[in-house]
């Protein structure tokens, strides 16, 4: 949670609530807030990150104040917002961030309650995530370069590393592969989210024309990659201790290669390279997604593209 309170409007903090004050407040709204919450708002009885900003408790220690999070959730509440919802925060659109509630407790999950349609969607697992997603960081949208891996079969295999290799329908494989040292970038969102996990042969990016593949990709475990074929799911190829950060239970084949995967998309650049291949995180999580594909002039592939950009709604 430090880090979260760093990354937040240092003009926006104040003194931090007390126990009593939040419990009082969790009576008045008939919830219970989840830890994270808490933690935060003992730090500081105010939170602006990006756009949004994180409805105050009212506290002994500040005047009356004009909204809060009781008020907003009694008086302002949105007329269509569902009522498992309870609205924390908004941002300069008017669009709400909310914590859903379940058997009186607010889930960690959050979500977003969209101003003009009325739909909720969640966009973060907890509210810090939420918070280092969405604060603006400097040249963040500039392609980073997370490292470089071999291809050696002339093969592609561009998928979610949670699915077999023989699950044909779950990825895309191409052929005509220029053989060599490939290299890897992410490309991130102002709010630091992966946009694109970008792959190339050699060290210069290639210019030219992207074509879209005619399949998508299907996401389950909320990471995808573009592989060696020849190398992807093959434990053997993981000659080095994984961490295993997720408390995988490695029993089977091809799930050590699995874990080194995880272990890459759980660092902070949210991807990078394994042997044979490159990994990064899916954007917001699971869904499909777009691959595109660039040649040179002998037709072979030079360049890979996983866009995990949202679809519009």
């Amino acid at each position: 949670m430090k880090k979260v309170i760093n990354m937040i409007n240092p003009s926006s903090k104040v003194a931090g609530v007390s126990l009593p004050e939040l419990k009082k407040t969790e009576k008045e709204i008939g919830a219970i807030f989840p830890e994270e919450y808490k933690e935060l708002f003992l730090a500081t009885n105010g939170a602006k990150f990006g756009e949004w900003t994180l409805f105050p408790i009212q506290s002994n220690g500040l005047a009356a104040l004009t909204i809060d999070i009781v008020r907003q959730n009694r008086e302002k509440r949105p007329i269509n917002l569902p009522n498992d919802m309870i609205c924390i925060g908004e941002n300069t659109k008017g669009d709400k961030l909310c914590y859903r509630i379940r058997k009186r407790f607010l889930q960690e999950l959050i979500f977003i309650w969209n101003e003009k349609t009325g739909i909720s969607k969640c966009k973060a697992s907890t509210l810090s995530e939420f918070i280092d997603w969405y604060v603006p960081k400097g040249n963040s949208t500039k392609p980073k370069t997370v490292g470089t891996f071999t291809v050696e079969s002339g093969e592609l295999i561009v998928t979610d590393p949670c699915y077999q290799v023989d699950e044909e329908d779950l990825h895309i494989i191409l052929s005509n592969v220029k053989n060599g040292k490939w290299t890897a970038s992410i490309i991130y969102t102002d709010e630091e989210v992966v946009e694109s996990l970008f792959a190339f042969y050699g060290e210069k990016k290639p210019s030219g024309k992207w074509y879209e593949c005619e399949k998508t990709i299907p996401v389950d475990s909320a990471q995808a990659g573009i592989f060696d074929f020849a190398v992807f799911g093959r434990d053997e190829a993981i000659q080095f201790a994984v961490k295993n950060v997720y408390d995988i239970e490695i029993d089977e084949d091809g799930l050590k290669y699995y874990v080194a995967c995880c272990d890459v998309v759980a660092s902070d650049a949210q991807g990078g390279v394994v042997p044979g291949g490159a990994i990064s995180m899916s954007g917001y999580g699971d869904g499909i997604y777009e691959v595109k594909v660039k040649y040179n002039p002998s037709k072979e592939v030079i360049g890979v593209l996983i866009d995990f950009g949202e679809e519009d709604e």
